[in-house]
């Protein structure tokens, strides 16, 4: 949506004078036509008429009590004020008053400078690959598929996209890392949802104050040039997750086509604009907002709160799990239940002994079958026909032994490690005696 676009460059490229220091009017300011101008401003855009009103009568009741008359000669101070008032009125933290009386120069000159700007933005994301980065088939055929902005350029992105989602298609689940995603295009991410649906289906809705036009998305697989995936989707989040980020996650979340884990997202849903008011003030507003089609809401201010709340460096790792889990409940036999564990113990391995006492070593040290288990300073290795490994620790008594196999250690009714259990890949079991 050019809108969006539009008020992202504004931002961008105002952002450097924000809080730059201004000159003084030489006639001190007209609060009472200063206060009619926000309140036009915040009547035709603000995306909640209501709290408009509550805003412009709190603001014009301070007026007529003559609370900002001492400050007329101190612009600076009576933006302050401004927003304190309208903060009491109704708290929203994207709008904010200033006074930049170079504003209208300066945005003028931003929309010469733009066209230039927009054409090496569009070049550096191409050569950027859109963004995607890579795709990776994670063990148990888990795809993971990280990527950082939703991107405008639809159409030259798409057969990126299509690549990296055929190649995942055959995954048993798929893994969607949104954790460092800071936003983009509304329409990259109905693209990027079209991929999840067999039927069109109404993800999201943005509706316009000004002129209340209102954008319906779909997903739709009208647009995916035949890719459909059905596999269980998971999203990972964390508070650095914003915007369109939040867009697609809050959608396929209440679409029930995603579960998403992770941190609770940044809240984001509102875009934000510069409009002057006169008399060198400017006022922040948000001018859209999104509305979901079974909510019939959005996440701003709450974030998208995830369905497996965990610490983001810790997502990954968490929803790997859970898919593992998903898959262990439903398997039919006792082997491939093994299978299962097997691979989510290895998601917890700690390559790191040294936390571990060393008399837990000696302990365990000793021969289990053709299995000889002894410590080398703070290393615990295992011979085994000619070959030696160190074991890595995953829980308790329970170690890597090398890349097919587990072992752990049990303790018979006297408390001594007596005997050792060897867990394959393939899901087999095999006890060794300790002699």
């Amino acid at each position: 949506m050019t809108n969006f676009r539009l008020a992202t460059l504004v931002a961008a490229l105002l952002l450097p004078f924000l809080g730059c220091a201004q000159a003084r009017p030489q006639a001190g300011i007209q609060v009472s036509h200063l206060v009619d101008s926000i309140e036009h401003s915040l009547k035709t855009h603000y995306v909640f008429p209501d709290k408009a009103r509550l805003i412009s009568r709190r603001l014009k009741s301070q007026a007529k009590k003559n609370a900002y008359a001492s400050l007329a000669q101190d612009p600076e101070k009576l933006a302050v004020l401004l927003q304190e008032d309208i903060y009491k009125a109704h708290h929203d933290p994207h709008m904010a008053v200033e006074y930049n009386p170079d504003f209208a120069r300066r945005r003028q000159k931003s929309a010469q400078q733009s066209g230039e700007e927009i054409r090496q933005f569009a070049n550096w994301v191409r050569e950027n690959n859109f963004m995607f980065k890579k795709v990776e088939l994670l063990p148990g055929n888990i795809g993971y598929f990280p990527f950082n902005v939703f991107v405008e350029q639809v159409k030259e992105a798409k057969p990126i996209i299509a690549s990296a989602l055929g190649f995942l298609a055959n995954s048993r689940a798929l893994i969607i890392d949104l954790r460092e995603n800071s936003g983009g295009e509304p329409e990259m991410v109905s693209q990027l949802e079209s991929y999840f649906f067999k039927e069109k289906t109404r993800m999201n809705s943005i509706v316009q104050r000004a002129n209340q036009d209102t954008t319906f998305y779909y997903a739709d697989p009208a647009k995916t040039d035949g890719i459909t995936l059905s596999m269980p989707i998971y999203i990972l989040t964390s508070n650095k997750t914003f915007s369109a980020a939040e867009d697609f996650s809050y959608a396929m979340q209440q679409a029930n086509r995603a579960t998403i884990v992770g941190e609770v997202t940044g809240g984001g849903a509102h875009p934000t604009m510069p409009f002057s008011v006169g008399q060198g003030f400017v006022v922040h507003i948000p001018f859209a907002r999104s509305l979901n089609p079974i909510t019939n809401t959005d996440w701003e201010g709450t974030g998208v709160l995830p369905d497996v709340k965990v610490e983001a460096a810790q997502a990954l790792i968490k929803a790997q799990e859970l898919i593992l889990r998903e898959r262990q409940a439903t398997a039919k036999t006792a082997k491939d239940k093994q299978k299962m564990e097997y691979l989510i113990n290895t998601l917890y391995v700690n390559r790191d002994l040294g936390t571990l006492p060393l008399d837990q070593f000696d302990q365990l040290a000793g021969t289990y079958g053709p299995l000889v288990i002894y410590r080398e300073g703070n290393k615990l290795l295992c011979t085994f026909s000619g070959n030696k490994t160190e074991l890595a620790h995953i829980s308790k008594n329970l170690f890597v032994l090398d890349e097919n196999a587990q072992i752990e250690f049990v303790k018979d009714s006297k408390g001594l490690y007596s005997m050792a259990r060897l867990f394959i890949q393939n899901g087999e079991i095999f006890e060794e005696l300790r002699k």
